[in-house]
């Protein structure tokens, strides 16, 4: 009967020792599958910058993107009797799909006043944008964010 006794306190020690390492492996592999979401591997691109690499791919994007809406604001007549020279915050989203969504426009109050048209002239160019190649985070096609900073200058006309 002791040895019987001994016997199953034994197969209970070794079957519990087994037990705690085999948590602890799920634990390790836990911690290894953490994915930091805030950065994406590759990130979106327009078609002609997507042969290029990392940081240059980066830039060509913000580029790219910023000629786009400034060709654009271009095209309309904004007549203030105020000199304007400010930043306005243009926040956005790039889908999974590639397609651009506007989420919100930082207008200071002055350029509310002088140029009431702005943000919906703002609305329009992003809607104009082309569906672009999308981020992707370990090869799965993801949405981002961005906030492109973009200049407004009204001067003075000289006649």
């Amino acid at each position: 009967m002791k040895c019987c006794c001994v016997s199953l306190i034994t197969i209970l020690l070794f079957v519990s020792c087994d037990f705690f390492s085999s948590s602890k492996k799920n634990k390790d592999q836990m911690i290894d599958t953490v994915i930091d979401f805030s950065k994406v591997d590759i990130s979106p691109s327009f078609s002609v910058c997507k042969n290029l690499m990392d940081e240059a791919k980066t830039n060509c994007f913000r580029k790219e993107i910023q000629q786009r809406i400034t060709k654009e604001l271009q095209l309309y007549n904004f007549v203030s009797n105020e000199l304007i020279d400010e930043v306005v915050l243009i926040d956005l989203q790039i889908s999974s799909k590639g397609k651009f969504e506007l989420k919100d426009i930082s207008l200071s109050n002055n350029i509310k006043e002088y140029l009431p048209k702005l943000d919906s002239v703002i609305k329009q160019s992003i809607k104009k944008l082309p569906k672009i190649t999308p981020g992707f985070k370990r090869g799965i096609p993801v949405s981002t964010q961005y906030q492109l900073p973009i200049r407004i200058q009204i001067k003075e006309e000289v006649n």
